[in-house]
């Protein structure tokens, strides 16, 4: 098995440069919208090593329950040792290895109910959005944090990139889009549904949906003088490094293929994107990359109908 295969799931996602995804004053936005002050009892699915559980606890009453699942245990376990040494603030902890399309919890468990990233990579969203409804208790929120990946495709870094050659770039939003369809068809989830959560939340049966979107811009701005943007610089050199994130040929090969792509035309695609890969390395490395950072990322929350409203 090749070394990519044996990474955790997610693994090159949960850096420190994780921490950087939410601003703090946003997040404190989203609790006092989602009433955290009253919530006693948070479940996050999909939690990896538990960083959301750990950063809207700061908002939830003391002698609350804030659980957390994933299917890696080794995240589980550093969840658990992070929850001991970190965050004793009267909160209990409580962390479990289990599957989102099975999660292990008991019915109406939860006053809200979140994911973070995690849609995106199942192959049946539909099914993990009832699993979170199952153990929300009615009158609770679902809370999903999803993105649309496809929207930094159509971003620009530097001002010079503004003299587009619109040809080249059809032709890399068409490879992008049939490594997109391709993931999709594998069963690998769609790494841009943040756009149609509403639609799941409505079909699901979720009440009062409300959409929100994340105020953070992941930037890169020389003089690369802060904690924050210096992971995200390291982040992006070990990607390049270790071919993570878009760089590794075979995996985006055969989702281009399942795509409806052909192996020329990737292997066309995949030169140019070895000399801008070294390019982007020697900037990062000198100081001298510049990016806004936009993204899209919702937050769609829907609430559970109680049985009266049924």
């Amino acid at each position: 098995m090749e070394e990519h295969e044996e990474k955790k799931h997610s693994e090159e996602h949960l850096g420190p440069a994780r921490d950087y995804w939410w601003n703090d004053d946003y997040l404190e936005l989203l609790a006092r919208r989602l009433n955290l002050e009253y919530c006693q009892t948070l479940v996050d699915i999909g939690c990896g090593k538990g960083m959301m559980g750990f950063k809207f606890s700061k908002y939830m009453p003391a002698g609350a329950t804030a659980y957390g699942v994933d299917f890696e245990p080794e995240y589980i376990e550093e969840a658990r040792q992070r929850a001991q040494s970190l965050y004793n603030n009267n909160i209990n902890y409580k962390f479990l290895v289990g599957n989102a399309s099975d999660i292990p919890l008991p019915d109406n468990i939860a006053d809200i109910t979140l994911c973070q990233t995690l849609l995106i990579h199942v192959k049946d969203p539909q099914r993990v959005i009832q699993e979170m409804i199952r153990i929300t208790k009615p009158g609770g929120w679902v809370l999903a944090l999803e993105p649309n990946n496809l929207v930094p495709n159509l971003m620009f870094d530097r001002y010079g990139e503004t003299d587009l050659d619109v040809e080249s770039t059809l032709e890399v939003l068409e490879v992008k889009l049939r490594i997109e369809k391709g993931k999709k068809r594998l069963g690998e989830g769609f790494n841009s549904l943040g756009d149609v959560i509403p639609d799941l939340f409505l079909k699901a049966g979720l009440r009062d949906t409300k959409v929100w979107i994340s105020d953070k811009a992941l930037s890169i701005i020389p003089p690369y003088d802060s904690a924050e943007t210096m992971l995200r610089v390291e982040q992006m050199i070990s990607w390049i490094e270790s071919e993570a994130m878009g760089y590794h040929y075979q995996d985006n090969l055969n989702y281009f293929m399942a795509g409806g792509g052909t192996k020329e035309k990737f292997d066309d695609y995949w030169q140019k994107l070895i000399y801008n890969k070294f390019n982007l390395k020697q900037k990062l490395q000198k100081g001298e990359y510049i990016s806004a950072g936009g993204s899209l990322i919702y937050i769609v929350a829907g609430r559970k109908p109680r049985a009266s409203e049924l």
